[in-house]
């Protein structure tokens, strides 16, 4: 573990400012002070795909022409994150580079935070990538996997690396994209990437590739949420991590769209303190899990003992909080209309209620044992039910999420 913190530290620290602010976050996290250490956010709901797995879709179709987050807004939300103790944050969407203005974003940030940029790289260009080096980019996630061959490219993500921008290949970790993730291991030894695990979303996925996610986690390039923001093995969620929609809305975890308040209506520090309060009583390994059978595998695996009391339901594809106690303290939100709301809620099968394994083990999040899904629209980015020996199913996720 010492090994691989030192690192993630070298790839992601840019400058002693922001290596001093780390250390010192890191000092009060495990002092129990309440402290706000990464921030996923969304600064525009638009993007040049039009993934039928995003884990954002619910968020990014609610409106018909959603506009950008200004700049301006942006930089006074990082700035009340920054009075909080972000360290990091990962800049996301949508798409973040359809936005001409993007460089002026990522200079909204205070300099001594890490900042990454979640790309699926179609607009990407080296002219492009010299700007986000001078507005402060640390980091570049760049999305990789089956659905990305076409718009990954290698050249591109080195001549980052040789701008002084780390590059993570970004990936969700389920049995059909392990090939792909074995490829991007390979790659970032090559090349001095890091690789992010996303733990996968239940729509489309009968779940985490448990074997393989469980050898390589521990790999020094390998990055992850619960390794290193809310440390010694548990989900940072709510806690020493949030996220931040483009239309202000407050939510534990981009693919947990529970909402608990919005930066528009009330200070950042007043929704976290709640939040906060809330969810760091209730420990867990990862809470978008929803089977049983790998919750207590992960248990076994991290030497925890996290209570299946927290296990997600599998009602909503968009939030396993539904359902569950996770929900009291939840708000309807600025852009969760009512009517897509509703209609995945009937959709789902089955009703509310404890996670159910189909006979090989496996245990879809809709309720289906074999990866269909009961909905057409769903993401692939965030939650999970599995069993170890789980198979995936035949479309991949997307990759996204968060930095380190």
């Amino acid at each position: 573990m010492l090994r691989k913190a030192i690192k993630q530290f070298q790839l992601g620290v840019k400058n002693p400012i922001q290596g001093a602010r780390i250390l010192a976050s890191e000092a009060k996290m495990r002092a129990g002070i309440r402290t706000l250490r990464s921030v996923e956010m969304a600064v525009t709901w638009i993007c040049n795909l039009d993934c039928d797995f995003c884990y954002a879709e619910d968020l990014m179709k609610a409106q018909k022409k959603p506009p950008h987050m200004p700049v301006e807004e942006v930089r006074r939300i990082m700035q009340e994150a920054h009075d909080l103790g972000m360290i990091h944050v990962n800049i996301t969407g949508g798409e973040p580079m359809v936005r001409k203005d993007i460089y002026d974003v990522v200079d909204a940030v205070p300099k001594d935070v890490v900042v990454s940029l979640v790309t699926n790289s179609t607009l990407l260009t080296e002219e492009k990538v010299d700007k986000l080096k001078d507005a402060g980019l640390s980091t570049i996630q760049m999305s990789y996997g089956s659905y990305y061959h076409d718009s990954f490219k290698r050249d591109l993500a080195r001549y980052c690396v040789s701008k002084g921008i780390s590059v993570t290949l970004s990936v969700v970790n389920i049995a059909s994209e392990r090939a792909n993730i074995e490829a991007a291991f390979a790659m970032a030894e090559e090349d001095d990437f890091s690789v992010l695990f996303n733990y996968p979303m239940i729509y489309k996925n009968v779940g985490l590739d448990s074997e393989f996610y469980w050898k390589m986690r521990y790999h020094p390039r390998c990055r992850e949420d619960n390794m290193f923001w809310s440390g010694k093995d548990r989900c940072p969620a709510g806690t020493h991590k949030v996220y931040v929609t483009n239309d202000g809305d407050v939510m534990t975890c981009d693919r947990i769209h529970a909402i608990y308040g919005n930066v528009n209506d009330e200070p950042l520090a007043d929704i976290h303190k709640r939040m906060y309060d809330k969810f760091i009583q209730h420990k867990s390994f990862c809470l978008l899990e929803t089977c049983d059978k790998q919750w207590l595998k992960n248990n076994e695996k991290a030497g925890r003992n996290y209570s299946t009391d927290l296990l997600g339901t599998r009602s909503d594809p968009f939030n396993v909080f539904e359902g569950t106690p996770l929900m009291e303290g939840s708000v309807e939100g600025s852009t969760m209309a009512k009517e897509i709301h509703a209609a995945r809620l009937a959709s789902a099968k089955p009703d509310l209620g404890e996670p159910q394994t189909s006979g090989n083990g496996a245990a879809n999040g809709n309720g289906a044992a074999n990866g269909s899904a009961p909905n057409g629209k769903g993401s692939t980015n965030g939650s999970e039910a599995a069993t170890p020996d789980a198979q995936a199913s035949d479309t991949p996720s997307p990759s996204e999420t968060p930095s380190a």
